[in-house]
């Protein structure tokens, strides 16, 4: 099972409570498995999960990095808050575009969820 989280809500409670889900995803056995890949993508607003992240988001942030989800932000969002990838959280990796990035992990299989 690959997934992919899209997170774009700039709202830190919604931003938590997607990260909530996606640990609850990779820690229910009955649906992950070793080789299993899930990804949080922020685009939009929701990069800033990833450059102004509270301490508590910080925390959950580092959490999901030890259940080995990758974490994407896009960089056309980045460069709309004069940010860049060097803003990011140790472990965050820019890509080009949040759609094109969704669009390329659907094509190759992924499911789709929006949090919240």
């Amino acid at each position: 099972m690959n997934t992919v989280v899209h997170v774009s809500s700039p709202d830190p409670n919604e931003q938590r409570e997607a990260i909530a889900n996606t640990l609850n995803l990779v820690a229910d056995e009955s649906v992950s498995e070793p080789g299993d890949h899930v990804v949080v993508l922020a685009n939009g607003a929701g990069v800033r999960m990833f450059v102004e992240a509270t301490t508590a988001l910080e925390e959950f942030v580092n959490e999901l990095r030890n259940y080995d989800v990758e974490l994407r932000a896009c960089r056309n969002a980045l460069r709309g808050m004069g940010a860049t990838d060097d803003d990011l959280l140790r472990g965050v990796e820019g890509v080009p575009s949040g759609s094109g990035e969704l669009a390329r992990l659907q094509a190759e299989g992924y499911g789709y969820i929006k949090a919240p």
